[in-house]
């Protein structure tokens, strides 16, 4: 059973062989991958977004990254890392795209 829904641009060769990696590392199964339209609008190639399927909740740049990382067990180093503010502030630079539906990092339900 998936915990969370991670959307991911399928036209970005990246974007696929990231999600390939995370789908073999996630033997918890608590990931679901999609190419559909997510919540929050259309991804561009590098732009993720996860969608809590309990509650809904939507992370979008580095927060969707370190949801990711929090719920494959090979990625939770990562996951901690992205915890802290300032390695969060330097990883997260220049990940969310100025204007979209997506750079508001965290929302509650569908917009």
């Amino acid at each position: 059973m998936s915990v969370i829904k991670l959307f991911y641009n399928g036209s970005c060769g990246d974007c696929d062989r990231m999600a390939r990696r995370t789908r073999r590392l996630d033997w918890l199964g608590r990931i679901e991958l999609s190419t559909d339209l997510p919540p929050c609008g259309p991804l561009d190639g590098g732009e993720i977004a996860v969608v809590h399927t309990a509650s809904g909740r939507v992370h979008t740049g580095i927060e969707a990254t370190r949801e990711v990382c929090m719920h494959v067990p090979l990625y939770v180093p990562y996951g901690l890392l992205l915890h802290i503010p300032l390695v969060r502030r330097f990883f997260g630079r220049g990940r969310t795209r100025g204007g979209g539906a997506c750079n508001r990092g965290i929302h509650d339900g569908p917009t």
